[in-house]
C-alpha cells in the first residue's frame, strides 16, 4: 500500500470503530437508572432489559392483563428538546413501537395480544426534557407497564446517545393515569 492509501483508510476507520463503541455505550446506558420503591430496586430488573421472548414473571402485575382490562394503549413519549425534524420523530417512533412490542410479548402475553384484538391504539406525546422521561418511565415501571427508551446512534441530526423516544406498553388505558397523562399530544 502506498502512504496516501494508507492516510485515506485511518479516518474511516476512527469512523467505524467510533460507531461500534458509540453502539456498545449506548445499548449499555440504555438501562433505566434504578428507583426505590420501598426495599425493592425497579429498572434494574434484567427481564425489562432483555429483548428475548421468554415467559413473563409471575409477580409483575401486567402479566395478569388481558382482554377485559380493555382498552389498551401504546404511549411514545418525544422528546421534544432535542429539536428533531417530522422524520426523525417518525423513526425514533418506530424504533420505540418495536421495543415495546417486544418487551410485551415477553411480560405480558395475554395483555398484548388485547391490544392486538382491539386496533393497536398508540399515540405519540410531546415530553419536554429527559430527566421527566426518567420520571416517567419510573413511574411506569412500578405499574408494571413495559417500556422502552431509544438512544439515537448520531448518524443524523442529533448526538449520539440522545434520549429521543420513550415508549409505554401496550398497557390498559387506566395504567396510565398519573405516568403519562399529562403530556399533550404531538
Amino acid at each position: 500500500m502506498s502512504d496516501s492509501s494508507t492516510a485515506q483508510a485511518s479516518p474511516l476507520l476512527y469512523f467505524v470503530a467510533g460507531l461500534l463503541c458509540a453502539s456498545i455505550a449506548s445499548h449499555l446506558l440504555a438501562r433505566p437508572s434504578p428507583k426505590r420503591d420501598g426495599n425493592a430496586m425497579i429498572g434494574e430488573d434484567e427481564d425489562w432489559d432483555s429483548d428475548d421472548d421468554g415467559p413473563a414473571e409471575a409477580n409483575c402485575p401486567s402479566s395478569a392483563w388481558g382482554i377485559s382490562d380493555a382498552p389498551y394503549k401504546m404511549v411514545l413519549c418525544v422528546n421534544t428538546s432535542l429539536s428533531m425534524g417530522k422524520g426523525k420523530i417518525a423513526a425514533q417512533c418506530g424504533h420505540a413501537a418495536v421495543g415495546c412490542y417486544k418487551r410485551a410479548k415477553r411480560h405480558c402475553q395475554a395483555g398484548l395480544s388485547a391490544w392486538e384484538r382491539t386496533g393497536c391504539a398508540k399515540i405519540a406525546v410531546k415530553c419536554p426534557s429527559e430527566d421527566e422521561m426518567d420520571e416517567i418511565a419510573a413511574k411506569a415501571l412500578s405499574r408494571g407497564i413495559p417500556i422502552y427508551l431509544v438512544e439515537d446512534a448520531g448518524r443524523t441530526q442529533i448526538a449520539a446517545g440522545s434520549r429521543t423516544v420513550l415508549g409505554l406498553g401496550p398497557a390498559p388505558v387506566r395504567e396510565f393515569d398519573g405516568v403519562s397523562n399529562h403530556l399533550k399530544l404531538m
